[in-house]
């Protein structure tokens, strides 16, 4: 699934599993019956009633303020009324009604804080989201005589973005899309992927050729080298976070692959700059596409001459199918690597039925959450088709 889908499949999961959990709810009221329950049931030389203070407590954390303060008003009324009744009122009985009512007051603004947090919160979250959205939209159904599909997860379970990237668009010259992967992971590559992704877009639609969209990305990598942003002032970060992150900008590079559909999508250029080699998925055979494979993106200044582009022509039902290495790197319990190639030749070499981009991304993503539990890097699979 793309990043969309991601995003609602993160906000159906929090709606299936709400925090706190709806029984928790009932457990305030519960302990004040039970500790009522206690101090009638035994003498009264045996007091219950500091329980009503874990209560208020709890109820912090699932109630608003002014359902902690009626958790305490509850306690503190129920405590006198038991107190009138057993006619007996001693130091015991007067400390817990001050102390009740004391945490009370406190849990009550408690609760005002914790709610301004919780509210602050999710406005960042909300505002995260939707510049996550915004950088990587999803990816549209067909574009053209292309039909694709394709899945993104983040390494970090919190992000919906993280070192992984791509864009489709259609231009003057043809469809164009780039898959890349920038160097490290998760939150800490999305600046380096916001740099790729806009300059992509821009130059995707004025140069003419790939090598030249290539070399402008280049540029705006060696800018980003050039003038780093400001570090942000934080007191929580390690004393050697500023060298980490001199470190990322010193190696800052992408690999990636950008592709070029002619207006029939029979012919497709491929530039690879350091990136994972395409495959093509035909009904029976999964084979490696060959092109000329050169540095990644940001490296311009080491290449000795000017990568070139390779052409591949796509019958009628191929699938051309573009990743990261966080597919071919996943890893099962005994360490071995995703065998990608062969797990899809092995699942379409008896298959009857044509192969489709949202069959086989729904395949892989489903044999790869299968294959690793947990993954350690940014996944992506893009499949491309012509129609």
């Amino acid at each position: 699934m793309g990043v969309g889908r991601a995003a609602a499949e993160y906000r159906r999961k929090a709606e299936q599993h709400p925090w706190p959990p709806r029984w928790l709810r009932w457990l305030p009221p519960s302990l004040i019956l039970v500790t009522m329950a206690l101090d009638h049931a035994t003498p009264p030389r045996y007091f219950f009633g500091s329980l009503l203070t874990a209560s208020v407590v709890l109820a912090i954390f699932v109630y608003r303020p002014l359902g902690v303060a009626a958790t305490g008003a509850i306690g503190c009324l129920l405590l006198a009324v038991t107190v009138q009744i057993e006619d007996y009122i001693g130091p015991m009985t007067v400390v817990a009604l001050v102390v009740l009512g004391s945490v009370t007051l406190l849990s009550v603004v408690l609760c005002v804080m914790l709610q301004r947090a919780a509210s602050r919160y999710r406005r960042v979250l909300a505002v995260a989201e939707a510049a996550q959205l915004a950088l990587l939209r999803p990816l549209p159904d067909r574009i053209g005589s292309l039909r694709m599909a394709g899945f993104y997860r983040a390494a970090d379970d919190e992000a919906l973005i993280g070192g992984d990237l791509y864009s489709v668009r259609p231009t003057p010259f043809g469809v164009r899309a780039i898959v890349g992967d920038v160097k490290g992971k998760g939150i800490n590559a999305t600046q380096t992927v916001a740099t790729v992704i806009s300059t992509f877009q821009e130059a995707a639609l004025l140069h003419p050729t790939l090598p030249q969209v290539a070399d402008r990305i280049d540029v705006a990598l060696q800018l980003d080298r050039d003038n780093p942003p400001p570090e942000p002032v934080s007191h929580t970060q390690p004393e050697h976070g500023a060298d980490d992150a001199k470190g990322l900008v010193d190696e800052l590079f992408t690999t990636a692959v950008l592709l070029e559909f002619t207006s029939d999508a029979r012919t497709v250029q491929v530039l690879d700059r350091g990136h994972q080699p395409l495959l093509i998925v035909r009904r029976h055979t999964t084979s490696v596409v060959p092109a000329e494979h050169s540095l990644p993106l940001g490296m311009a200044d080491l290449l000795t001459e000017p990568p070139g582009t390779t052409a591949c022509r796509l019958e009628p039902g191929d699938i051309l199918l573009a990743y990261s290495d966080g597919v071919t790197e996943a890893r099962d319990s005994t360490g071995t690597f995703y065998p990608l190639p062969e797990r899809l030749q092995h699942h379409y070499a008896t298959s009857a039925q044509p192969v489709s981009p949202s069959d086989l991304i729904s395949f892989l993503q489903e044999d790869v959450t299968r294959w690793a539990h947990t993954l350690g890097d940014d996944v992506i699979a893009i499949a491309f088709q012509r129609i």
